[in-house]
């Protein structure tokens, strides 16, 4: 039984999370969304999602820096976090990973690619 059932993604980009909500809502999860770092803090604090989507560069507070904010905040510690990213160097997945990502995701991105992110996150609650 799937633990994941609500998940926030956190994107600058409208498309993206547009993407996002119409993909995940089909497969039957509950989507939060949030447009920059400052606003995520807000989003989870309210909604508590299961998981993250987070992309890594964004505006006044980028990816790398919300998920080391987020590792060190209640039970934010050991929840799963993805990270997205254009950026796709192995020196930027190391750098994801190493912030405290539990994936690095890069776009452009499937349905089966954030579906397989999810089942991978899902395994760390076990």
């Amino acid at each position: 039984m799937p633990k994941i059932r609500s998940i926030c993604i956190v994107d600058d980009s409208a498309g993206v999370r547009k993407l996002g909500v119409t993909l995940l809502e089909n497969a039957g999860y509950e989507v939060h969304t949030a447009v920059n770092g400052y606003a995520a803090l807000t989003v989870i604090r309210e909604m508590a999602p299961d998981a993250c989507f987070i992309d890594r560069e964004m505006p006044e507070l980028d990816g790398l820096r919300l998920i080391e904010l987020l590792r060190g905040w209640g039970d934010w510690g050991e929840k799963p976090i993805a990270m997205l990213s254009s950026a796709s160097s192995v020196f930027d997945k190391q750098t994801g990973l190493l912030s405290g990502a539990d994936l690095y995701l890069t776009k452009p991105f499937t349905r089966d690619t954030v579906l397989d992110a999810i089942t991978a996150l899902d395994t760390l609650l076990e």
